[in-house]
């Protein structure tokens, strides 16, 4: 199969049709992975959790609580996370109700870089190192490269890997405990139609979950199980053997111009 990592070929029906589920295939994982303009909770949990009810209060600059005291804790706590390893499982909800659940594993490595594997419902995997995304498809033997950049990984991926420090300055931070559960609740300082409310959910074993509400009043949650803090993550986690990729047949696409 010709590789596709330096230009992408001509592509004519049938094959386009073909191209553009692939294509589209990718581009909706991504979002639904990382990025903060989609909504999530989980459709295992109770649908009602009492810091999410604080979403009633009113999300305008001029009326958001900031408690710098908690957002200095925090960033600590984030910062004190140089790897981490955990199952996780990421829900979905959107304003008709309907969920929308998947599984998989990670591993985060600062600075910046992370795997994702999702393994149910389908198979994914995205990796990021060295200003770099890589989203690997199995199912249609796809490798898609992109420029890793604040709108490949914000949320989840951005907390943990990134600079946390420099990532809350953008949000007004509080804090509060429900029985074991300490709740950090992050809303942006100015307007924002990307999200609303982010939480940072905390257990005794660590983090525990990240919730998420937009703008538009949809969900998302991450559950992490298994978690390992900084514990050795191997590398190679890291670095996509491309070669190997290519000779099992699988399609290269370099869009990141790194």
């Amino acid at each position: 199969m010709k590789s596709l990592l330096h230009h992408r070929p001509s592509i004519n029906y049938p094959d386009k049709i073909i191209y553009m589920m692939k294509k589209t295939r990718l581009s909706v994982v991504l979002p639904m992975v990382f990025a903060i303009s989609m909504p999530v909770w989980s459709a295992e949990q109770e649908p009602v959790q009492p810091s999410m009810v604080a979403r009633a209060e009113s999300s305008t600059p001029a009326s958001i609580k900031h408690d710098e005291k908690a957002t200095v804790e925090l960033a600590n706590k984030l910062q004190s996370m140089t790897t981490v390893s955990a199952n996780f499982s990421q829900s979905t909800m959107d304003k008709s109700g309907r969920p929308k659940v998947e599984k998989g594993s990670m591993q985060l490595k600062r600075p910046n870089q992370f795997r994702w594997n999702i393994t149910s419902p389908f198979n994914q995997e995205i990796i990021a190192k060295g200003g770099k995304l890589w989203m690997l498809d199995p199912d249609f033997k796809q490798v898609v490269i992109k420029k890793q950049d604040n709108q490949s990984g914000p949320t989840a991926v951005q907390l943990l890997s990134g600079d946390a420090s420099e990532f809350l300055t953008e949000y007004a931070v509080t804090r509060m405990n429900y029985g074991p559960e300490v709740v950090y609740t992050l809303r942006p300082r100015k307007a924002s139609d990307l999200f609303e409310m982010l939480e940072i959910h905390f257990s005794r074993d660590g983090i525990s979950a990240i919730s998420i509400v937009d703008s538009l009043g949809g969900k998302r949650r991450i559950d992490f199980t298994r978690v390992n803090l900084n514990q050795p993550v191997d590398n190679k986690l890291f670095e996509p053997d491309l070669k190997k990729l290519e000779k099992a047949g699988f399609d290269i696409i370099d869009e990141s111009g790194v």
